[in-house]
């Protein structure tokens, strides 16, 4: 029995080893001549479009990466190829590449002055008195400039920080009507018994070419049983509240910016308020009855119009405060009353 199967194992072997033999031979010699056979590259035509040049090229390179490196093209981490450098070439491919660089840069900017116009009752309509001239204000910016291929396309302001606040320009505008000019008939002259006019001449009251407009008179309310003198009135004013943090500002203790008014000052309880800088100017003194004494240091993209914002350290405190209707601020000038 096992001299059987000894035998028949033999015969198979016999019979494979050449049969494996001739097949690996036949394998070797087909690789041999696919070796020796010369192998044929795609070639493609490419336009590289690059630092101010256009480069057309025939090339055997399979990927626009390829091609870079043939022509000695850096592209640095910042700069945008297209189409992408793992791109396989195909047909008449088109490479483009953008040099692009983030610079900072920090300028010193004018910040123009507004004007602020009230109607005075004390000036003839068609009168205007200048109160305060304006004076333009400085502010050094940061700003960060994505440059392609040389040229600044998009500009993001970092940070602003006023040097000088501007000084706003105050105009009165009249609106008092003038009285209407009296005009008296003239009195008829005297005669002797004769009839004849007399030399003499009746004394006339006449106000021909006269008004009789009242001189102006100065505008005063009385705080703390103390005479203060007032520019002008507004009259049914809403007043918020506003806090230095991220609810109001968007921004958090530790930002360059964090609690920096608009004017440049630093806000303080009791004394910032902000608001339309068209209405009330910046870095006036105003008096809002139930309030207090309060200047205008800040403004908001919300306070427009009879709005003023009243600064309030603390965010629960400012919550509380809600918004109020209803109220009367005396506007009173650049210096605070003694």
């Amino acid at each position: 029995m096992y001299y059987s199967r000894t035998r028949k194992l033999l015969f198979s072997l016999a019979i494979a080893v050449p049969i494996i033999s001739a097949s690996s031979l036949l394998f070797i010699l087909r690789a041999e001549g696919n070796v020796n056979e010369p192998q044929i590259l795609e070639k493609h035509r490419v336009v590289v479009m690059a630092d101010d040049h256009n480069i057309t090229v025939d090339t055997h390179a399979g990927t626009v990466g390829e091609v870079l490196e043939q022509l000695r093209i850096d592209v640095g981490k910042q700069d945008l190829v297209e189409p992408a450098a793992l791109t396989k070439l195909s047909g008449n491919t088109q490479i483009r590449v953008t040099r692009i660089s983030q610079n900072e840069i920090e300028n010193i900017e004018e910040i123009p002055f507004t004007t602020v116009t009230y109607d005075d009752p004390e000036l003839l309509i068609g009168q205007e008195q200048v109160i305060q001239e304006g004076v333009s204000g400085k502010e050094r910016v940061r700003k960060s400039l994505r440059v392609e291929n040389g040229m600044s396309v998009t500009e993001k302001i970092l940070s602003r920080r006023v040097i000088s606040p501007y000084i706003p320009k105050v105009v009165a505008v009249g609106t008092a009507v003038p009285a209407p000019v009296q005009v008296l008939e003239p009195e008829p002259p005297l005669m002797d018994d004769f009839g004849v006019p007399s030399d003499e001449t009746i004394p006339s009251n006449s106000t021909q070419g006269l008004s009789n407009s009242a001189p102006a008179k100065p505008k005063v309310i009385t705080i703390e049983a103390r005479p203060v003198n007032y520019k002008f009135q507004l009259d049914e004013v809403e007043l918020t509240a506003y806090t230095a943090g991220f609810e109001s500002t968007g921004k958090n203790p530790g930002d360059p910016d964090y609690g920096i008014t608009s004017s440049g000052t630093t806000v303080s309880e009791g004394r910032t308020i902000a608001v339309d800088p068209t209405v009330i100017p910046m870095g006036w003194w105003v008096y809002i009855d139930g309030i207090g004494y309060r200047k205008a240091e800040d403004t908001g993209s919300a306070i427009k119009g009879n709005i003023i914002d009243v600064f309030i350290e603390d965010l629960e405190k400012a919550n509380k405060f809600g918004r109020k209707r209803g109220y009367t601020v005396y506007v009173i000038g650049p210096k605070k009353p003694n």
